[in-house]
């Protein structure tokens, strides 16, 4: 069983008040789509991309390119600079994606967290109960076949978060909770947080366009806490069911370590 709480009743909550009260949007000067300003070059990009890959799977997640060196790339069909925001852009098909997969490997004993304001545009909504993940918490430990934790827009129309009990497939409880309601191109602010005491999680999500927001802390369960050292953040668009080309535009995207 999962236990949650509202976090505006805990203490300890630096990072999520940190995020949902001195959010900060900077938009930069207006570029075009040429590659001369790369989302690396951007500073609120910057330090992110630097700790980062990015991943490009195309042919339902069959064709995979892992590029390293984030903060070095641009690519105009699927990962620029535009008007001070960084665009990614899916493939469209079902398992492709496109993703900022952070490159380190952290512990539940250390508080980190990424926070994001972004728009989605483009998002499956033929089917209620899948669409797009947009955030994880991830494990590259072998063995591990699914996230611990992901933030997916639903049906195109709900912002909803599944916490797992086992890393294996099929196996364990699933926890799944609506967040905020969505609608094409609302602007969304996010934050996942590592808690730093061995056990909890944390999501903070809030649609600033409808002005909804909702906060819930996780336990992490026994068999996850074996994996432990081995997490990691990674977001962008990760096509759950074949449509649109999701396209993603952050106005802000960082990792925040303690």
């Amino acid at each position: 069983m999962f236990i949650k709480f509202n976090l505006i009743s805990l203490k300890s909550t630096f990072f999520i008040v940190y995020a949902f009260f001195n959010l900060t949007v900077g938009y930069g000067q207006k570029d075009t789509v040429n590659c001369e300003i790369k989302p690396g070059d951007i500073e609120k990009f910057n330090k992110a991309l630097v700790d980062a890959k990015l991943h490009y799977y195309t042919n339902q997640g069959k064709t995979k390119l892992d590029l390293k060196k984030a903060e070095e790339l641009c690519n105009k069909d699927y990962f620029y600079a535009l008007d001070g925001k960084m665009i990614l852009i899916s493939p469209g098909q079902k398992s492709d994606r496109i993703e900022i997969r952070q490159e380190k490997d952290l512990d539940l004993n250390t508080r980190s967290a990424m926070y994001f304001v972004a728009t989605f545009e483009d998002v499956p909504d033929e089917r209620s109960n899948k669409g797009v993940t947009i955030g994880q918490i991830h494990n590259d430990t072998k063995g591990v076949k699914r996230p611990l934790l992901r933030v997916e827009i639903a049906g195109g129309n709900e912002i909803r978060v599944i916490v797992t009990e086992s890393y294996l497939k099929n196996e364990g409880d699933v926890e799944n909770d609506f967040f905020t309601s969505f609608d094409e191109k609302d602007k969304i602010e996010c934050i996942i947080e590592i808690l730093g005491d061995g056990d909890e999680l944390a999501v903070g999500i809030k649609n600033l366009t409808k002005n909804e927001a909702r906060v819930i802390t996780y336990n992490v369960s026994d068999l996850w806490k074996t994996m432990d050292g081995n997490f990691y953040f990674k977001a962008g668009a990760y096509t759950q069911v074949a449509g649109p080309k999701t396209k993603v535009s952050y106005e802000q995207f960082k990792f925040i370590y303690k």
